[in-house]
């Protein structure tokens, strides 16, 4: 027959004494071993098919395969072969197929039936494998009556081809999807023919074909086990992607003895570093190869790990594009602002005004804001050329990078909403605080608009426009209160979230010469002060039990003891290293993971989450890195900061597969265009649909291991509540920011590649730069350093010193800026809090004769302190200089002046005494 080739046992009916049976004339010789007997190709249509629901002429053929697309369909279509084909004893049926689209979470993209009894009757006896939407796994029997088991398999791509494979053998029946065991179940009693389904999703099948079975392969299972398809049985697990060159490398082998040696191998297998397992955790952080890999860590007794590579910023190259990718793509109406419907919780925004599925507590635009301040090189170059942004009424030029402009989009978005709920007024904060930086791109308009717009409503107590379906916890929009308040496990109001808030509105009070600047500063202490004789670090509601939220707390106490140490409350510094400890204590395992509390692993139940015992925790542990870099930049114990930093890359490797499951955080993490390079294995399944329609959304973190999984449980599967969410990804946002600040530095060498103290007019000085941005692995990167003197800037661009460096290099000679004695060379990269710089005084300052702080004539009272070169506030602040303008010394004198409150030399009320007096000058 014409397209569908085959050998058959014809059967007819005879009827005998008024029974129906089945007799077999003219039967052929029994087919050989391995002998196909049947191959469907449709190079000639649909020949030798009949429709068993439907019609075949819904069926269209090219190419030599066949399409069908059912989404519109209220039944699935299903087909037989004609003639009818019985299955013998032992058997293999295969069919490659391919998947367009599906729709919803109850589509059965592909039906495989075997054994079919009757195909006049879907339920009659048959046993039916079931490709779930993304490559899951249903059986069947009979179809639509009985599932025997269902779970999870390989992550079927739509758009790729994949085989699909039903084997028979010893009453056992095996399903394959791809090449891999994703179900063994009990044979039906009998035989019967065979069929193919397809419900609510379009596909295409290539081909089908039936083989006896050559012999019982000797891996075919004498007991049925479910669909159990699992990670591969790894027993070594890694950062399935890779680790930074700079950083701590540890692995962690759960069966493996105390003392057990292990090794790291590369491709050819030779031995470049060998240690021992400890407590279940392998340390290789000494191991510092001179090329990328891949490597693999093999341990005695429990086998290999995935390959690996090993780089300099690793985490920062696989990670970057992603997380910029995943909030270009997640905006709300796909973004074009400009449809009629836009509005809070509207169609395609879900709970928001910015971001699809985002919430009030998603902050967005804080966490943009420090991942390009902490890293700006790495961001200003990154742009996607297909992002839509429609409908602005200040739209950014063609150049602006586009996490800048995703930062003026979320600023746009709440401001139009004319947002009153307490978190976003903070958000417009974080925007107003970076707008200096942001200022080559985005219109100033856009800035005044914010500014008129939040100040007046800061102290506002409603809170109307707009509140959170989960805003489990009562409080007012006062934004100068002190919250005492501590929010549940959703993450909706976590302890301290109005610090930085409000630091923000101070820096921009006294930028705008405002009078009640002091007021957003005594706010932020009030709020750090409660923190510090309050908050029990024991109770892990305070901490873990925040979620993905954790981020907010600790960086904000510590970005206040940093920035302003003479406002900041007593035992400030203590509180923080407490959360430290505790932090270290709860991560003794062998995933150097931190526990929920002594007897608990990840959050327990709370209001509005999870399903059960086990919550989805996700964005904790990718925010995790948050708060511990944070901490580790300012405890006193050098061994608390090293275990910090060990940690917090063990949480980054958790979501790249150094857990329990084995799995990355990413469903589709495997793939080119959704995934991260080098993940071997992604979550177990996606969360379908939704307010968010996160799904196909690159760099999507969709789960973690749950309480089951630990401390070394995969059996358990995929348990729990699976589902990306904007929070989750904002909060690896905010780790990604911290993990960079943690990595740069700023040096002034001489020459010979010394440090300096002091710099000549007219010699050359090296600007060296330490940072996270080799991110173009095999070529050399590039960055700039903004060098100043006075109000002279220069951006010195600086190069990576050899490929695959960590260190970039420039030179200036302070000439270039007019530098004259008495001034301070700065070199600095990064914006507000995550600048990191090093200055040094082009020559010896004259003695300032004064003391105290003399602005045009008028004695402050400020003490003209001097620093460790001599060089006092007044010459610092360039008070002895004459300025080309008023606003250039108000700005010159804004910016200088933040330093020398770090520095101690200046109060926070001595600072802005003399901005205040400036400004009035």
């Amino acid at each position: 027959m014409a397209g569908l080739r085959a050998r058959v046992r014809r059967a007819v009916a005879a009827v005998v004494a008024g029974a129906t049976t089945l007799a077999l004339l003219a039967a052929p010789p029994a087919a050989a071993q391995g002998e196909e007997l049947l191959r469907a190709d449709f190079s000639d249509g649909m020949a030798g098919w009949r429709a068993v629901t439907g019609s075949l002429s819904e069926w269209t053929t090219a190419d030599g395969h066949a399409t069908v697309d059912t989404r519109g369909q209220t039944s699935g279509r299903y087909l037989t072969v004609d003639p009818r084909l019985d299955l013998p004893e032992s058997y293999e049926v295969s069919a490659r197929v391919r998947v367009a689209a599906t729709s919803g979470a109850s589509s059965r993209p592909v039906n495989l039936i075997t054994d079919w009894a009757d195909p006049a009757d879907l339920r009659a006896a048959n046993l039916a494998a079931q490709v779930l939407p993304g490559g899951g796994i249903m059986v069947a029997r009979p179809l639509a009556t009985t599932t025997v088991c269902s779970g999870p398999g390989p992550l079927v791509v739509p758009g790729d081809w994949f085989d699909l494979t039903v084997r028979r053998a010893r009453g056992v029946v095996v399903v394959e999807i791809a090449g891999e065991r994703v179900a063994s179940v009990a044979a039906r009693d009998g035989s019967g023919t065979i069929g193919l389904g397809v419900y609510l999703a379009k596909i295409s099948i290539d081909s089908l074909v039936v083989r006896t079975l050559p012999q019982i392969p000797a891996d075919h299972p004498t007991q049925p086990a479910g669909c159990s398809w699992s990670a591969g049985g790894k027993l070594v697990m890694v950062n399935q992607s890779g680790y930074d060159l700079e950083g701590p490398k540890r692995f962690t082998a759960p069966k493996a003895a105390d003392g057990t040696g292990f090794t790291v191998v590369d491709e050819g297998g030779a031995v470049r570093f060998s240690g021992a397992v400890r407590g279940g955790v392998g340390d290789f952080t000494a191991f510092r190869p001179a090329d990328a890999g891949p490597y693999r860590v093999v341990v005695e007794g429990s086998g290999t790990s995935f390959n690996f590579g090993v780089g300099p910023a690793w985490t920062f190259r696989v990670a970057y594009r992603r997380a910029i990718e995943f909030m270009s793509g997640t905006r709300c109406y796909f973004g074009d602002a400009g449809v009629s419907w836009a509005g809070f919780n509207a169609s395609q925004c879900g709970w928001s005004v910015m971001w699809r599925d985002g919430d009030t507590y998603s902050f967005e635009i804080p966490t943009l804001v420090d991942l390009y301040a902490a890293n700006p090189s790495a961001f200003e170059g990154l742009r996607l050329d297909t992002a839509v942004y429609k409908g602005l009424r200040h739209p950014l030029p063609a150049d602006a990078p586009e996490i800048v402009r995703l930062i003026a989009w979320g600023a746009e978005m709440l401001l139009d909403a004319r947002v009153t709920t307490t978190l976003w007024k903070e958000q417009l904060a974080a925007f107003l605080a970076a707008y200096p930086d942001l200022s080559p791109w985005v219109p100033r308009a856009l800035y005044e608009e914010v500014r008129d717009y939040l100040f007046p409503i800061w102290g506002q107590q409603q809170r109307d426009r707009f509140n959170s379906v989960y805003d489990y916890t009562a409080h007012t929009g006062d934004l100068f209160q002190t919250y005492t308040q501590l929010g549940t496990g959703k993450g909706e109001f976590p302890p301290g979230h109005s610090i930085r808030p409000n630091l923000d509105m101070y820096e921009v009070a006294l930028r705008e010469g405002r009078a009640d600047a002091g007021r957003y500063l005594a706010a932020a202490a009030a709020n750090a002060r409660w923190i510090v004789e309050n908050l029990d670090w024991a109770d892990p509601r305070t901490t873990k039990g925040q979620r993905q939220s954790e981020h907010i707390t600790v960086p904000s106490l510590v970005r206040f003891l940093t920035e302003y140490p003479g406002d900041a409350p007593d035992g400030l510094q203590a509180k923080i290293e407490a959360w430290a400890r505790t932090a270290a204590d709860r991560s003794g395992n062998l995933w150097d993971f931190r526990k929920y509390s002594a007897d608990r692993w990840t959050i327990p139940s709370f209001s509005g989450g999870g399903a059960g015992t086990d919550p989805n925790e996700t964005g904790n542990v990718a925010g995790f890195a948050a708060p511990a870099l944070a901490a580790a930049g300012v405890v006193r114990d050098a061994g608390l900061a090293a275990r910090l930093r060990e940690i917090a890359a063990a949480h980054v490797d958790n979501i790249f597969g150094r857990n329990p499951t084995g799995r990355h955080a990413t469903y589709r993490a495997t793939t080119e265009r959704w995934g991260f390079e080098g993940a071997d294995l992604g979550w177990f399944s996606e969360y379908q649909g939704g307010v968010g329609m996160l799904q196909g959304v690159p760099g999507v973190l969709d789960g973690s291991p749950k309480n089951g999984h630990y401390p070394f449980d995969p059996t358990v599967g995929n348990i729990g509540h699976t589902e990306g969410w904007v929070s989750f990804n904002t909060a690896w946002n905010a780790s990604l920011a911290w993990l960079a600040a943690d990595r740069t530095a700023v040096r002034l060498l001489d020459s010979a590649g010394a440090p300096i103290t002091r710099a000549q007019p007219d010699s050359p000085v090296t600007v060296e730069l330490t940072a996270p941005l080799n991110l173009a692995a095999g070529a050399v990167d590039s960055a700039k350093v903004e060098v100043r003197v006075g109000d002279e800037v220069v951006e010195v661009a600086v190069k990576e010193t050899a490929q695959d460096a960590t260190t970039f290099r420039g030179v200036i000679t302070p000439a270039q800026l007019g530098a004259a004695p008495g001034e301070v060379l700065v070199a600095s990269y990064g914006h507000g809090d995550f600048a990191r710089s090093a200055r040094a005084p082009v020559t010896a300052c004259a003695k300032d004769p004064e003391d105290t702080v003399v602005v045009a004539g008028a004695d402050t009272g400020v003490p003209n302190a001097e620093d460790a070169q001599g060089c006092s506030v007044a010459q610092r602040l360039g008070l002895d200089r004459t300025w080309p303008d008023h606003g250039s010394l108000v700005s010159y004198v804004a910016r200088e002046s933040r330093g020398l409150v770090g520095e101690a030399l200046l109060t926070a009320a001595q600072r802005a005494t003399l901005i205040s007096t400036v400004a009035r000058s």
